[in-house]
């Protein structure tokens, strides 16, 4: 924004204080409301990367035993081929603990949608 490319601290000074009175004379400050809202939507964010960890695992199980339906593997079909996969003892049990999980997550994230409501008419506060 400054013309010259000499610059100086007093320069500067003046320009960030010119800056200030003209351009950025307020400035949003988010409720506690809308903190509140924030954490909800970054919880239930982490919580839909856990989830698709958990697709994926499972996704690489089913593709390890020669399953592969891509999206069609997530309908109730697909999960009782899942089930069915004839794994040893340790993939087995990784397998029962991902869908568990995944189904843990699925319930939360549900749970999370439902509690989010956003008020029709937000106030916003200015500090001057």
């Amino acid at each position: 924004m400054v013309v010259r490319r000499q610059k100086t601290d007093s320069r500067d000074a003046n320009h960030l204080l010119d800056l200030m009175n003209d351009r950025f004379h307020e400035i949003w400050v988010p409720t506690p409301a809308d903190n509140d809202l924030r954490q909800l939507l970054w919880h239930r964010q982490k919580l839909v990367w856990l989830r698709a960890s958990a697709k994926n695992q499972l996704h690489a199980l089913a593709m390890g035993q020669g399953v592969c339906r891509k999206s069609k593997l997530w309908n109730a079909k697909g999960r009782k081929e899942i089930e069915s996969l004839a794994l040893d003892h340790w993939a087995g049990r990784r397998r029962d603990e991902l869908l568990c999980m995944l189904d843990d997550l699925d319930r939360s994230i549900e749970q999370l949608i439902g509690r989010w409501r956003r008020p029709a008419m937000v106030e916003k506060t200015f500090v001057a």
